[in-house]
C-alpha cells in the first residue's frame, strides 16, 4: 500500500475517533449530572467511541445518516435491555439517545470524512 493511502487512511480513522468520542461526551454528559457509576458512563463513552468507527465505515444501503440510526439503535437495544434490570424507565433515553447521536454520528461522517 501506498504511504500517502497509509496516511488518508489514519487521518479518517483518527476523525471517526474523534467524532464517536464527541458523541460520547454528550451521552455521558447527562450521565455525569445524574449521579451513575463511573463504569456506566465509561461504558458508554466506550460504546460510543466504537460506534465512531463502525458508522464511518459501515456499508449499509440506507443514507448515512440513517445507517447511523440503525447501528446506533441495534448496539443500544442489549444496553437499554440490561439497564432496566436496575431503571425500568432506562431504555427510553438510551434508545433516544442511540437514535439523535447515531443519526448525527452518521451524517457528520459523511459531511467530515467520507466526503474529502
Amino acid at each position: 500500500m501506498d504511504p500517502k493511502h497509509v496516511v488518508i487512511a489514519m487521518d479518517k480513522f483518527i476523525k471517526a475517533l474523534l467524532l464517536g468520542t464527541a458523541a460520547g461526551i454528550i451521552d455521558v454528559i447527562p450521565m455525569v449530572l445524574q449521579g451513575l457509576s463511573w463504569q456506566a458512563n465509561l461504558s458508554a463513552l466506550l460504546h460510543w467511541v466504537a460506534l465512531g468507527i463502525i458508522i464511518t465505515f459501515a456499508r449499509l444501503p440506507l443514507s448515512h445518516w440513517l445507517s447511523g440510526m440503525v447501528i446506533a439503535v441495534l448496539t443500544g437495544i442489549p444496553i437499554a435491555v440490561l439497564a432496566t434490570e436496575t431503571t425500568p424507565m432506562a431504555w427510553f433515553p438510551i434508545l433516544v439517545a442511540s437514535i439523535v447521536l447515531g443519526s448525527l454520528l452518521g451524517y457528520m461522517s459523511e459531511k467530515l470524512i467520507l466526503n474529502q
